[in-house]
């Protein structure tokens, strides 16, 4: 009898969980108006069973003061951040409220904003891991052994995932590391002679209109593969973009998010994940000028071809 009421006490208890956090919504919080958030919100609340409130930075969190108040007021059982605003500012806003679990995605370069430091932080990274991006290019290019890249020290954690990606694939990597914008083309012409490839990393540096406009006229003329983790990136010309597919993050968030409210996941625990669907852009035209054949095999992987 006392093993019956102890059990019925726990199921009640458990119950009492769910419907507190059942009766809440889930608050989305967008650094701005971009189109790019539209795909993974709408997916994010198809997905989740609470009542959702979107609510929009304007790119600046002076735009509306009021913002912070309303969304606090609507007791949410969770934060879903996209855009480094929005994860910045939700670390901010909750920092006394870290009983709120915080998700954040579409953060490019994500451990620069140091979101972990707070208990109540987890997130999706913008960018797929070395590893499966290297693959994907070995696939389309297996010619490509000596890889070339430029960055700066915001992207210490990723190089290191690098080399141990290339290390397991046989890869060979000449990394040159600057501090300032305009050192992009010198450290290219460095190590350009050197390899047969180059790999744009998402680094705040060096990642800039310039930067990659002249880099797409540096690899048609010296006929080399560069590849991107952006999708502007092969609609700008270079050869190949691998990144996270929009409303796959939607999707994984929508499933962490369950995870934590309905089965107590902590956020702590959870950290960073990688994104699970991916999107494969090939710029065809360009490709053709860089004299790459691209086999059957390698389309078959391919998202979107870029005429």
């Amino acid at each position: 009898m006392k093993i019956k009421i102890l059990l019925t006490l726990i199921l009640s208890a458990l119950l009492s969980c769910g419907q507190a956090w059942a009766a809440k919504t889930v608050a989305v919080l967008v650094s701005d108006s971009e189109e790019v958030y539209n795909r993974p919100v709408a997916t994010f609340s198809e997905e989740m069973s609470l009542p959702i409130l979107v609510f929009n930075l304007q790119g600046d969190i002076e735009a509306d003061p009021l913002l912070k108040d309303k969304l606090l007021a609507s007791d949410p059982a969770l934060i879903f951040a996209l855009g480094a605003k929005a994860a910045f500012v939700a670390k901010l806003w909750t920092k006394e409220h870290q009983e709120i679990p915080v998700l954040f995605a579409m953060v490019l370069n994500w451990q620069r904003y140091k979101l972990l430091d707070q208990a109540n932080m987890a997130g999706i990274a913008a960018e797929m891991a070395p590893g499966t991006q290297f693959v994907n290019m070995t696939m389309v290019a297996p010619d490509v052994k000596k890889i070339g890249i430029i960055a700066s020290r915001h992207s210490a954690e990723i190089l290191t995932q690098a080399n141990q990606a290339a290390d397991l694939l046989d890869l060979e990597l000449f990394t040159e590391i600057v501090e300032r914008a305009h050192d992009f083309q010198r450290a290219f012409k460095k190590i350009s002679g050197k390899v047969d490839a180059f790999w744009v990393v998402n680094d705040p540096v060096v990642y800039t209109l310039d930067n990659m406009a002249w880099l797409e006229e540096r690899c048609l003329n010296e006929k080399k593969f560069c590849m991107g983790q952006s999708a502007n990136i092969a609609q700008l010309g270079l050869v190949m973009a691998i990144n996270p597919d929009l409303a796959g993050i939607g999707s994984q968030a929508a499933s962490l998010a369950k995870n934590i409210l309905a089965k107590r996941q902590s956020p702590a625990k959870i950290g960073v994940m990688p994104p699970l669907a991916t999107q494969i852009l090939i710029n065809r035209r360009t490709s053709q000028r860089i004299g790459l054949s691209l086999s059957s095999q390698a389309l078959d992987l391919v998202t979107t071809v870029v005429e």
